[in-house]
């Protein structure tokens, strides 16, 4: 076993339920260094191209004495994620976030298109055809493997529809998992929105600012992508590029469709956390993605 880093929590998942956000609010506690990028990606996309000294330089800008840790969604259903993190820092509490399965499959639809993953005309009802494109919501799955390998009390799952019913109680219980002193901490801006689905004018200039953000991390160069996040030009961008059209909603028969394919699923998450998920099943017709 290879470990020498001193990680104390590292969150694994999952993508479009609010990781970017919560990330943002966690690293604001003066206990937590902030000098990385969310979304290191090492222990799935970079493990084989990368050494682990490119791994711990990522953590170079952290104060003496400061809680460090990184969040990258590609880990929970990476394959050899868990096997990988736990020969290198097994001592890391292991942080997750799961949505409605439902409202993340049309979230991730959306984003998809934002990517330039899907084409911009694909309807949702073809989309979800494909099971690739359900697999991230079927979470008992992906955690099971890390179950397997980490102590159950090692693992935090936020459920975020109960997290925001009272999010002061749960940065609480996430600042005590990670092992913080004043868990009382109140994030300046936990209820300011992130990374929230959005309408461009010109979609292919998002296009291209997200496959210029992904080409440069998936090649290591995280700090020069954290250089030009943390300068604002592509919140700026954005807004320059933002428009008034309003979001598609998802249809109630796709909605349904998808509602009888996860609970199977669901359900088995509920056993394996011993969690009640039933706010699951009472999605509205109409939400916010």
């Amino acid at each position: 076993m290879q470990h020498s880093l001193d990680i104390n929590f590292i969150g694994i998942g999952s993508g479009k339920c609010g990781s970017t956000w919560l990330y943002k609010n966690l690293v604001s506690h003066p206990e937590i260094c902030d000098a990385n990028l969310k979304e290191l990606n090492y222990f799935s996309d970079l493990y084989e191209e990368q050494p682990f000294s490119w791994y711990e330089a990522q953590f170079k800008g952290c104060a003496c004495g400061l809680i460090r840790g990184e969040f990258s969604v590609t880990y929970i259903s990476h394959p050899q994620a868990p096997q990988r993190v736990l020969r290198h820092v097994p001592k890391a509490r292991i942080l997750v976030i799961v949505r409605d399965p439902v409202k993340r499959t049309f979230s991730n639809f959306l984003h998809s298109q934002r990517k330039g993953d899907i084409a911009n005309d694909l309807p949702f009802e073809q989309y979800i055809q494909n099971e690739d494109n359900l697999a991230p919501g079927r979470y008992a799955e992906h955690l099971e493997r890390w179950f397997a390998i980490f102590p159950a009390q090692q693992i935090l799952v936020v459920v975020l529809e109960h997290f925001l019913r009272d999010q002061l109680a749960g940065y609480r219980s996430i600042f005590e998992f990670i092992g913080l002193e004043d868990v009382g901490f109140v994030p300046p801006h936990y209820n300011s929105r992130s990374n929230e689905a959005r309408s461009y004018r010109f979609l292919t200039v998002e296009n291209l600012m997200v496959r210029t953000y992904r080409w440069l991390s998936r090649r290591g160069y995280t700090r020069l992508v954290k250089i030009i996040l943390d300068s604002g030009m592509g919140y700026a961008l954005r807004w320059l590029n933002s428009g008034s059209r309003e979001l598609p909603q998802i249809d109630r028969d796709s909605q349904d469709h998808l509602a009888r394919y996860f609970s199977p699923y669901n359900k088995k998450l509920a056993t394996l956390l011993g969690r009640d998920l039933s706010c699951w099943e009472k999605s509205p017709a109409i939400f916010d993605p």
